[in-house]
């Protein structure tokens, strides 16, 4: 008995240190995004203090009317958006195709096709030979550069490949008995028992787009052309006013224009709120998706 009780008391402590090591890693995580948006809606004065932390101060929402009354940002905003849809689609249709065959196929070179995937995990193309190849492709300033070089991770193909290994094989046999082939079997049977690993691979997918940076840096030439990335990076890091017609930009002293701190916060803001959006509808998906994706290898 006295086991037992002492069994439940370590147990009760270490649940006690688990939920406040949660409860810390919490305010680390989300005390950036809250100081962020304290900023973006606070007056210049208190910001110059330093006097700003999770809440706003002098409440002030002309960071926001920048951002939104800009078109610069908006188009910026339409190029993420379309690189990260239409890479999305594309890149779900290619991994499906290539961990198919991994998972449920039969043919002569099978374990030579599995390790020529495997093989691009360790081995890359490098930065030069794939700016060559992109350049002699005429999609240097496309949009299409950056869609094209993350159509098909290997690390994806492989997750999926797991997933559709806990589907039973009999329906697979079962469907090929009744007349149908490979391609039938994926779309009528495997895909619609994968939606768990498709939501999570998607959700994948569309934040490397969204974040991506060196991609756009390299490829996009064209200010028209730039995804949202590199549009912060202008004005953020740079905090070019005149290049990108913010109204409330400041001269500096080198009589640059430079934007004022809560416009930049505004902006960073607003490219977090797509992807706050999106995960709490695909997050039950997220956890199922990646527990099964890795109970077969």
């Amino acid at each position: 008995m006295a086991i037992v009780n002492e069994n439940s008391k370590t147990e009760k402590a270490f649940d006690i240190f688990n939920v406040i090591f949660m409860i810390l890693l919490c305010i680390a995580f989300i005390y950036p995004v809250l100081n962020v948006l304290a900023i973006s809606l606070s007056g210049s004065a208190p910001i110059l203090r330093g006097e700003v932390t999770f809440y706003p101060k002098d409440l002030d929402f002309s960071g926001y009317k920048n951002v939104l009354g800009n078109s610069h940002i908006w188009r910026s905003y339409a190029n993420t958006i379309f690189v990260a849809g239409v890479g999305c689609v594309l890149s779900l249709a290619m991994t499906c195709l290539a961990a198919y065959p991994m998972a449920f196929g039969d043919f002569y070179g099978k374990k030579l096709y599995s390790y020529m995937i495997l093989f691009t995990m360790w081995f890359s193309g490098g930065l030069i030979p794939t700016y060559l190849v992109m350049t002699k492709l005429n999609l240097i300033d496309s949009h299409w550069a950056l869609i094209l070089n993350f159509l098909c991770a290997p690390y994806y193909v492989i997750v999926l490949k797991s997933f559709f290994q806990s589907i039973p094989d009999s329906l697979i046999e079962s469907a090929k008995l009744d007349g149908a082939n490979d391609f039938v079997c994926m779309i009528k049977i495997v895909l619609p028992l994968s939606k768990p690993a498709l939501a999570t691979i998607a959700l994948w997918i569309i934040v490397a787009h969204w974040n991506d940076f060196i991609g756009p840096l390299m490829y996009l030439n064209k200010r028209s052309l730039y995804t949202l990335q590199v549009l912060l990076n202008d004005i953020v890091l740079q905090a070019s006013g005149a290049m990108y017609e913010m109204s409330d930009a400041v001269q500096a002293g080198d009589g640059s224009m430079t934007i004022p701190q809560q416009v930049q916060n505004a902006v960073i803001f607003a490219s977090m709120v797509p992807m706050l959006i999106i995960y709490p509808f695909v997050q039950k998906y997220f956890v199922k998706g990646v527990m099964l994706g890795s109970v077969k290898g």
